[in-house]
């Protein structure tokens, strides 16, 4: 994402984006964190590690999940979401959690024997994703589970507005890792393949619709610029914004049913395995 002079970091861009990060009124980042958690089971007394926590998504359910007598370490690069994220344990009154700051590519600091690796939409964001996630897989016990969120098969209208950001975004935001079909991240198969060369074994794919809902183009902007895309949006030139805001509105409207909110539905991918016993 700092493929242009000047660009932010990943820790940047995210740094910013904790106040609103998942704060807008759309159900998205606590719905899909809630789905990874419930497919890895986690129980009781478990140990786990919840990488790239943002806002607690995931670490909150798995907390309550391994409680009691469990535990729960959860990392993130920007120092902002671990603060947000500590915040909300401690409103939970939620036992047994750490939230530090890390980075996701290293975890040098982790020594492993976890139960549960948990990671939501974060494996995209970092290069080496197949070395990463062999490492990851390695803080594992033997038989201990894994399992990652990212996105599936778009729907018509949000591949639409996406490809409205394509003009003016840098390659390093287009290549295959990211937004091709051809990467790891295009496919079912592609991630389950990326899951066996890190030596993870059972895996499997489950894909869940999730609906985002919004009244206009300005409902869309806002989450728009509570997520990663904000680093896309920053790199649309001024004078081109009202009218790239134009085509976002007429494809939002274009999916109303009955007078209802605009809707945009993104099969979410849950790729999941465990560490050979």
């Amino acid at each position: 994402m700092s493929a242009d002079q000047g660009a932010p970091s990943v820790a940047e861009v995210f740094d910013m984006l904790a106040d609103v990060y998942d704060q807008t009124g759309v159900e998205f980042f606590q719905p899909v964190g809630a789905g990874l958690v419930a497919e890895l089971d986690p129980r009781p007394g478990e140990r786990c590690l919840d990488i790239g926590c943002g806002r607690g998504a995931a670490t909150l359910p798995l907390a309550r999940a391994v409680a009691p007598g469990g535990s729960v370490d959860a990392v993130d690069v920007a120092p902002a979401m671990v603060a947000a994220t500590r915040s909300l344990v401690e409103q939970a009154g939620l036992a047994g959690v750490r939230v530090e700051v890390a980075d996701a590519a290293d975890l040098a600091g982790y020594d492993g024997g976890y139960d549960v690796v948990a990671s939501s939409l974060v494996l995209f964001f970092l290069s080496g994703p197949g070395d990463v996630l062999r490492r990851w897989a390695g803080k594992l016990r033997p038989g201990g589970r894994i399992g990652l969120t990212t996105f599936g098969e778009l729907d018509e209208a949000t591949q639409a507005i996406d490809d409205l950001f394509v003009p003016w975004q840098p390659q390093a935001m287009l290549d295959a890792r990211t937004s091709g079909t051809t990467g790891p991240f295009g496919s079912d198969a592609g991630m389950e393949e990326l899951f066996a060369a890190a030596g993870i074994a059972d895996v499997r794919t489950v894909v869940r619709p999730t609906t985002l809902e919004f009244a206009d183009v300005a409902a869309w902007q806002r989450f728009m610029m509570s997520t990663g895309q904000r680093a896309m949006w920053r790199n649309v030139p001024e004078e081109e914004r009202p009218g790239f805001l134009e085509r976002a509105a007429a494809i939002l409207e274009g999916t109303r049913v009955d007078g209802g909110p605009g809707r945009l539905v993104w099969q979410m991918r849950y790729t999941l395995g465990a560490r050979p016993s």
